[in-house]
């Protein structure tokens, strides 16, 4: 079978540490990407970024673009960067690590066939991702199995939909901080032959969402990320039950997760996502960035 071209699509906020060592799993690829695109927000960073992508040369073919700030618009960037050059687009974040073997493993799964395929997440503190079993059809309760940093798509279909929808996500310039991938694949999956595949067994590992963050930072970005899939069920019309589930499920994350959410969390996570499906923000800041640093 013929290796697909994937392109690697990343945005960053000038991590250059961990995109160092990112870029350091890239170049050791068992089967190297086709192309690696970076956006950044800091037209006065151009200097540092410039010196890691000479750092990686001689192993990688890396272009670079300044974006609006956002997450989607900096996926968005480099994946416009990228073209049709490439037959599929990987959006790692700029802390995400891979094995070696990660391209080579995961474009067994990304035939002609296949609109996107989702791998499995994990932390320090486990899964990050609940995937359905291998086989399943997505639906709107299985498709937040699938999230960006560990799913490849299909690049034509991520065009055909118009990309990553810049209102939401992390930095977006909306109270929506979340949610992006999964209204992408929402709108991937109304296409005729939609198909996704489900991969246990090959795994991204990412830092930890929340434990680096003090108490009122942690509630903040809890919050704030449930705004977004809040956002999310709003706006793809969910069911009134399905809206009742992630709201009100969110006061039992610090029972069921307990290695990850402390107390007072589910009742951030709960005040976001009703926030969220409301479509209306209590209060009247206007700082609506998830973590401010």
């Amino acid at each position: 079978m013929t290796h697909p071209r994937i392109g690697i699509a990343v945005t960053t906020v000038g991590r250059w540490n961990d995109l160092r060592e990112l870029l350091g799993d890239l170049s050791r690829q068992t089967r190297p990407p086709q192309a690696v695109a970076i956006a950044h927000h800091d037209p006065g960073a151009a200097g540092e970024l410039d010196a890691l992508v000479q750092s990686f040369a001689d192993t990688l073919a890396i272009s670079t673009v300044v974006s609006p700030r956002g997450i989607s618009n900096g996926r968005n960037a480099a994946a416009a960067l990228l073209g049709d050059d490439v037959d599929w687009l990987y959006f790692p974040n700029d802390t995400s690590r891979i094995d070696d073997d990660f391209l080579e493993r995961v474009g067994r799964h990304t035939t002609p066939e296949t609109t996107a395929c989702a791998v499995q997440l994990v932390d320090s503190e486990g899964a990050r991702n609940m995937l359905p079993a291998p086989g399943s059809p997505v639906t709107r309760r299985n498709v937040w199995g699938a999230i960006e940093p560990a799913t490849l798509f299909n690049r034509q279909a991520f065009e055909r939909v118009g990309r990553f929808n810049p209102a939401l996500g992390s930095g977006a310039d909306t109270p929506w901080q979340a949610g992006e991938g999964t209204d992408l694949l929402l709108r991937m999956s109304l296409l005729d032959a939609f198909a996704i595949e489900w991969i246990p067994d090959i795994e991204v590992r990412a830092h930890t969402e929340f434990s680096h963050l003090t108490p009122k930072e942690r509630r903040r970005k809890i919050r704030f990320y449930g705004r977004g899939s809040g956002y999310v069920y709003r706006s793809w019309d969910y069911p009134a039950w399905d809206k009742f589930r992630h709201v009100f499920g969110a006061a039992l994350a610090p029972l069921l997760k307990r290695d990850k959410f402390r107390p007072r969390d589910g009742l951030a996570l709960m005040v976001g996502r009703a926030e969220g499906v409301l479509g209306r923000v209590a209060g009247g800041n206007r700082d609506h960035r998830a973590v401010v640093r």
